[in-house]
């Protein structure tokens, strides 16, 4: 799906309330990112209180989480591990333009001065 260093486009920034009580930092629709990590997460979480009557996740749907380069968030406060909070990977698309930037660079070629190529492809008729 994605990998490390790319550029992402943000579509889809509608959050449920309770996730900004969770983050410092969310993303912004048509706003382009860089993946800076990916994960294995969970999302849709339902929580509940426990008998302590403290709130904690009664289950969630796994997930691929993408972590960005621009955004930095704490960790899950209802995980065991030690793991930053993440975004669901669905939130994102490809940037396009690193798709027509790539391609650009294979038709002129890896290094190609193209100044010195226009200069000896010249028309020495046309001055």
């Amino acid at each position: 799906m994605f990998h490390q260093g790319q550029r992402v486009v943000c579509i889809d920034d509608q959050f449920a309330p309770w996730v900004y009580d969770l983050y410092r930092a969310l993303p912004q629709k048509n706003e382009v990112y860089t993946v800076r990590a990916l994960g294995i997460g969970r999302s849709n979480p339902q929580f509940g209180l426990d008998d302590d009557a403290q709130l904690t996740i009664l289950g969630a749907e796994p997930d691929l989480l993408v972590l960005l380069e621009e955004l930095h968030n704490p960790d899950d406060p209802h995980s065991t591990i030690q793991q930053e909070l993440g975004f669901r990977a669905e939130r994102f698309a490809p940037q396009e333009e690193d798709w027509m930037e790539e391609e650009a660079v294979a038709l002129v070629g890896v290094g190609q001065d193209v100044e010195s190529w226009e200069q000896e492809n010249q028309n020495p008729f046309i001055k």
